[in-house]
């Protein structure tokens, strides 16, 4: 009899870790699908302010009536709505894609995921004395070692401007560093995912509606191209994965949920296939079966036993 409160206890520990991981593994898929969507947009023609206006302003429009209806018992204040909206909103917008102008994609991949990688749990260590454990730790570096893979093979695609590159590199750590933190936050402000990201989408539709309504770079598209990047990038890129990403971080810590975003190179390769027709290399199958590895790794499953505590 004795050991059941720790049989309970343990099958609620391994109950929010498997939620925790399916937030996180949908928030990966959904960034997977909005990145794919954004190379479609840009191939219709839309242009970034186009496509960053449907990601706030259909996510806004989506989660404005729950943030009024929850919002009184869930607010943030304005001080700390405005720093989630500075490192996830336009200015994040505005780096990455400066970036993809500079250097080329293959350097996202790695640059982008390492950042928000190590952000989020250097500061998890050091603010809250949250250490990574060993597998965590060990984790990471194979799914950089896996990353490392898909950006080898990805070398030499895409824009690259003459003397830029170094530029568009710091673009992307700086950005992912953004994200990492934002990461981070949403744990430590204990923030309501619904309320805090609809507040978020409707700051950043507010700053990019002027300029999508003077037309600032506005592209030609037929509707249903409007159609579809209003899913890719508002359901997909600005509701979905940034809600589910801030509901893993409320099971399972910033630290852990901000391994998710270095599954979506992979997600891409593999989301590719039926939409755009394109099949990876051996070298970007090898990429992805180590990145899936080093996740499996990062999950330190041991520390569910009885008598280890959550790090």
């Amino acid at each position: 009899m004795p050991p059941a409160p720790t049989n309970r206890v343990q099958a609620r520990n391994w109950a929010s870790l498997a939620i925790g991981i399916l937030w996180g593994l949908t928030a990966a898929l959904a960034w997977t699908g909005y990145n794919v969507g954004s190379r479609l947009g840009r191939m219709d023609g839309l242009t970034p302010v186009d496509m960053s206006m449907l990601r706030f302003g259909v996510a806004a429009s989506i989660l404005a009536p729950l943030v009024l209806l929850r919002g009184r018992g869930h607010g943030l204040g304005w001080g700390r709505v405005l720093s989630l909206t500075v490192l996830a909103g336009p200015f994040f917008g505005l780096l990455i894609n400066t970036a993809f102008g500079l250097a080329p994609l293959s350097h996202a991949v790695v640059l982008t995921s390492g950042a928000t990688m190590v952000s989020a749990n250097a500061l998890a260590w050091k603010l809250d004395g949250r250490r990574p454990p060993v597998l965590r730790l060990v984790g990471m570096a194979v799914l950089m070692a896996g990353l490392s893979l898909i950006a080898a093979d990805q070398a030499g695609r895409g824009p690259e401007a003459p003397g830029g590159v170094w530029l568009g590199d710091l673009c992307f750590a700086v950005a992912g560093t953004l994200w990492g933190t934002f990461t981070y936050l949403l744990g430590r402000w204990k923030v309501d995912p619904v309320v805090g990201i609809g507040q978020v989408s409707m700051l950043s539709a507010l700053f990019f509606l002027p300029l999508f309504l003077l037309g600032e770079g506005r592209g030609a598209a037929a509707p249903e191209s409007w159609l579809a990047q209003a899913f890719f990038q508002g359901v997909l890129g600005g509701c979905l994965a940034t809600v589910a990403i801030a509901k893993a971080v409320s099971r399972l810590g910033a630290g852990e949920a901000a391994l998710f975003p270095a599954l979506v190179p992979s997600g891409a390769l593999l989301l590719a296939i039926p939409l755009l027709g394109e099949w990876p290399s051996l070298l970007e199958v090898l990429g992805i079966a180590t990145c899936t590895l080093g996740l499996l790794t990062a999950f330190d499953l041991v520390r569910l036993l009885p008598g280890r505590g959550r790090p």
